[in-house]
């Protein structure tokens, strides 16, 4: 099975949306009512604001692909003015998890910060998803504090932290392109 992760193209935004809401009802459903998931996705997520966040200077997105199907995609952010360095958006589709494609598209977020000197992955992960906090502790993620988080009319504890980026060891090769993202 070939895994790839590269920058995203404007083409992507489709599949996209597709492993967007295909591992948000896996990993939210469970306490976020659907209604309110449609209704922050429908918010944030539909083609135009996907293609404004494309065109959006400080984001760079990336896409892991297993045997050429978008199987996962990360979002990152540089904050300039917080000079934060920040991984907005991480998911891989269910069937696809396992296969170490989140730790290489979070490596791949790690060589983005160190472009910018910068030393810690900030990262937001709902306090009732644990099986997602579970695999960022193993990462090295370090809680700063819990906010809440309103995803339509549903509001949910949201842990905020960081990732050192020592901790996920850019230095070594990995198996993935080179090009710049957008």
């Amino acid at each position: 099975m070939p895994q790839t992760i590269r920058p995203w193209m404007l083409e992507d935004l489709l599949s996209i949306q597709n492993v967007l809401w295909k591992t948000w009802v896996d990993s939210y459903s469970s306490f976020i009512p659907e209604e309110d998931l449609k209704a922050y996705f429908k918010e944030h997520y539909d083609i135009g604001a996907l293609t404004e966040l494309f065109h959006s200077p400080p984001v760079v997105g990336f896409v892991a692909e297993v045997d050429e199907q978008l199987a996962g995609f990360m979002r990152t952010t540089h904050e300039w003015e917080e000079n934060r360095f920040y991984v907005s958006s991480l998911y891989v589709l269910p069937q696809f998890q396992g296969l170490g494609l989140g730790h290489t598209l979070m490596k791949r977020a790690a060589e983005e910060a160190a472009k910018h000197q910068l030393d810690k992955i900030w990262l937001g992960v709902m306090t009732q998803n644990e099986s997602a906090f579970q695999w960022y502790q193993k990462m090295g993620y370090q809680v700063v504090k819990v906010e809440p988080f309103k995803m339509g009319r549903a509001t949910v504890d949201h842990y905020i932290g960081y990732l050192p980026v020592s901790s996920l060891d850019v230095s070594s090769n990995r198996k993935v392109g080179t090009s710049e993202a957008h």
